[in-house]
């Protein structure tokens, strides 16, 4: 069966192949009412469905986006792509998630992929590694993008100026501590994500700034490093507990990382929140599931994945330009007490 052509509907409607264009497109020409109406009745009754691939042709993008991830089997990402994609749908156009398995390289290979697909935007998921040869070559992309037209927007820092839709990571770090201190505890460690990476830096900074400015040491046995996965804040319990420091509260640059503490105190023998408090940040599903249920900082990734999108979609040029701070509040549950 033959495919039904624009040309087809024109035919039967009685009307130019640019009055079609026109009303399928929407396009600010003018279209007597009327006129549309006969149009769209034949669209229905060819059943015609527009050639996309012809369209892509025609256009200097396609009306694809496009999320990196750095792994998106983590619950993190996962809320981040579900407000990404349902956002996009909403708008009738398609999602491409890319997972980069946290390799700056595959990352750097989506870019050129998807430059050659000429998809309508990019939205950053991750937080920016400080690595010079990643930046550069990311800062290139976004320039060559940018240029043409099209937009990149960031979830996370990346390490350079460019549009993005995020919380405040240090402030969010300043937010738990903050917090243990307000309840007695003085003594407070802290489970980091990878050195190289902006958000847990900007979040570990956030912690060592609330310390000073409330009078109290900083000491580096006190930190551990880890990537950002349950096994990580499992082994990075381990290494404080080692360290036979006393702590009587410990913030989590994620809850990835506090989940994976919580199982490490228990094997230990310790108590939560009896023997030491517990505090994270993300709020993703499983936090309220623990054991106990799990104190932590609420990121809205739905709704920063979902105002990404509406940038992207967005031809407001001040949008175009935007830098947008979500705010923050902590969810309160049974992973910390007061000492006070």
């Amino acid at each position: 069966m033959a495919r039904i052509s624009m040309e087809d509907v024109a035919e039967r409607a009685g009307v130019s192949i640019t009055t079609v264009s026109r009303v399928l497109n929407n396009t600010n020409h003018p279209v007597s009412e009327k006129t549309r109406k006969k149009v769209m009745k034949v669209i229905q009754e060819l059943d015609y469905k527009p050639d996309i691939s012809a369209q892509s042709l025609r256009q200097s993008f396609n009306n694809i986006i496009a999320l990196i991830t750095r792994d998106i089997s983590d619950p993190y990402f996962g809320e981040m792509a579900r407000g990404v994609t349902e956002t996009a749908n909403k708008y009738g156009i398609l999602t491409f998630v890319c997972n980069t398995g946290r390799n700056p390289e595959n990352e750097i290979q989506y870019h050129e992929l998807l430059w050659q697909h000429r998809v309508r935007g990019i939205i950053l998921g991750g937080g920016g590694l400080n690595l010079e040869a990643y930046k550069i070559k990311l800062q290139e992309q976004m320039n060559r993008y940018k240029d043409n037209g099209h937009k990149i927007v960031s979830l996370a820092p990346q390490g350079f100026d460019m549009d993005y839709v995020m919380i405040d990571n240090r402030g969010t770090g300043e937010l738990i501590t903050d917090y243990l201190i307000a309840r007695g505890h003085t003594s407070i460690a802290y489970i980091s994500g990878p050195q190289n990476t902006y958000t847990a830096f900007d979040r570990l900074e956030g912690y060592k700034l609330c310390l000073k400015k409330h009078n109290l040491p900083y000491d580096d046995l006190m930190i551990a490093y880890s990537d950002n996965s349950w096994k990580g804040g499992y082994e990075a319990a381990n290494i404080l507990l080692d360290r036979s420091i006393k702590f009587t509260g410990i913030c989590c640059g994620n809850d990835n990382l506090a989940v994976g503490a919580l199982r490490a105190f228990k094997e230990r023998g310790l108590a939560v929140p009896e023997d030491v408090s517990v505090i994270s940040i993300g709020d993703l599903p499983n936090a309220n599931y623990t054991a106990p249920p799990l104190t932590t900082v609420r990121v809205p990734l739905y709704e920063m994945g979902a105002k990404a999108v509406n940038i992207i979609m967005s031809d407001d040029t001040q949008e175009y330009n935007a830098n947008i701070i979500f705010k923050t509040v902590i969810s309160e549950r049974q992973s910390v007490s007061n000492i006070k």
